[in-house]
């Protein structure tokens, strides 16, 4: 076992060898989103449902870092990158830029496990290749320090037409690429068919994570995600909005660590959870 394959495991549960992964970054791009409006409060209340790992920005890391003293905190990843989709604070829209907000060293200085990086696709030919370079200088400095880089690549900008956005095909082209620009793990759509992605899992051979994407309308859903996901191979999944911004969080966390790690179906966890 090299380091980054050590530093990857950290990012794992010891008992399934797979993690639930819940992110609380989405204030670098969203500001004072709903459901993070206090982010320790929400960062503490993770850490007390044991969950295996967290995505945080660099200015979250240094106030919180006291709350991962503990043995069996969960392990983090560096939120790397902004994309900016807006000059006015707390909007959103086109990528107009894209640059990185942290180093390697920060991430080594506070302890990380790993860091992460946007690779959005379909926006404008400069923004496009910032995001390129964005990727491979950090692929090159992780390589350097031997710390694991997972890398999401998303369908955003508008030269994806909106009924391509969750298209299979163009996610396994996403993906494929950011591995070839070094990603050692990629978080990822689930492509909704459990044979096919199972088959874009063996060929990438590296970790992948599920995104979780914007609210789902029911439980059920992120549930059967998460369930069809980890069956194809994935070796977790990366759920922020879908679990914070519902109000049976609790439930949702426990429900995903039950499907994740013990291997059980969706339908039978959602009613053995809900009261």
């Amino acid at each position: 076992m090299n380091i980054k394959e050590f530093r990857i495991s950290k990012l794992l549960n010891s008992k399934s060898g797979k993690s639930v992964v819940i992110p609380i970054d989405h204030g670098l791009v969203m500001g004072n989103i709903t459901g993070l409006s206090n982010p320790i409060e929400t960062l503490k209340k993770l850490i007390e449902l044991k969950i295996d790992a967290t995505l945080m920005s660099p200015g979250l890391a240094k106030i919180t870092l006291e709350l991962f003293a503990s043995k069996d905190a969960p392990a983090r990843i560096l939120t790397m990158d902004i994309p900016l989709m807006s000059t006015i604070p707390g909007e959103t829209g086109e990528v107009i830029g894209h640059e990185t907000i942290s180093t390697v060293e920060f991430a080594i200085k506070y302890g990380f496990d790993s860091v992460k990086v946007l690779l959005p696709w379909g926006e404008k030919e400069n923004v496009q290749m910032e995001s390129i370079r964005v990727v491979s200088r950090l692929a090159t400095e992780c390589d350097k320090w031997q710390l694991p880089l997972m890398v999401e690549p998303v369908l955003w900008g508008n030269a994806v037409p909106k009924e391509k956005k969750k298209d299979p095909t163009l996610i396994e082209h996403a993906a494929r690429m950011a591995l070839e620009l070094g990603a050692d793990i990629l978080k990822i759509p689930y492509t909704g068919n459990q044979q096919e992605f199972k088959d874009l899992i063996n060929s990438l051979r590296v970790p992948i994570f599920i995104l979780g994407g914007p609210k789902m309308n029911e439980v059920i859903d992120t549930l059967k995600v998460a369930e069809e996901s980890v069956r194809a191979g994935a070796k977790g999944v990366v759920f922020g909005r879908n679990v914070w911004q519902n109000s049976q969080m609790e439930m949702i966390i426990k429900s995903l660590q039950m499907i994740v790690h013990d291997d059980m179906d969706a339908n039978e966890v959602i009613k053995s959870q809900i009261k």
